[in-house]
């Protein structure tokens, strides 16, 4: 009975540490000094969702209409306590680690990195996780930001996006 119980713990904790993502870090550091944070409701995207079609530098355009009536929430952190910009990054290193995330890009100028994450289900792009940090991170008084999206994107919808922006 004990080893059933154990094991049913152990399954519940490992179905939560996958389950975390940009709304359950949001919510962690939801009112901590050195903590910003924006939540953006599906409400407010489906009042935004008439934007006309967008100018893409370079002569193209894209309808960011149609991307954004696939958002269910937008999560914004703007972190400056370094103790939690340590937290943080190890949170989101640990979701990548565990396959819940994939690395979509990475950028690194001087102590400038961003880190954009998905996660994927089939052809759908579920979870759209920026991660930025300044000046290398916490340890030496850095910030860092996280932009979580939750969407139900098609990948044929980012991948139009991502090439209007390209050209």
């Amino acid at each position: 009975m004990k080893k059933t119980v154990i094991f049913i713990f152990a399954m519940f904790m490992a179905v939560a540490a996958f389950a975390q993502g940009g709304k359950e870090l949001y919510n962690k550091y939801l009112g901590k000094d050195g903590v910003s944070s924006v939540y953006i409701s599906p409400t407010m995207f489906e009042m935004i969702k008439q934007i006309p079609d967008i100018e893409i530098e370079g002569g193209g355009s894209f309808n960011l209409g149609e991307l954004i009536k696939t958002f269910d929430g937008m999560y914004i952190l703007d972190i400056e306590n370094a103790e939690f910009v340590s937290e943080v990054e190890k949170s989101v290193e640990a979701m990548v680690e565990k396959g819940r995330y994939k690395l979509l890009m990475e950028a690194v100028d001087g102590g400038s990195r961003v880190h954009i994450y998905i996660v994927q289900e089939g052809d759908t792009v579920r979870d759209f996780l920026m991660l930025a940090s300044e000046n290398g991170g916490g340890s030496d008084g850095g910030s860092t930001a996280v932009i979580s999206i939750s969407a139900k994107m098609a990948m044929s919808e980012l991948q139009k996006l991502l090439a209007s922006a390209m050209q």
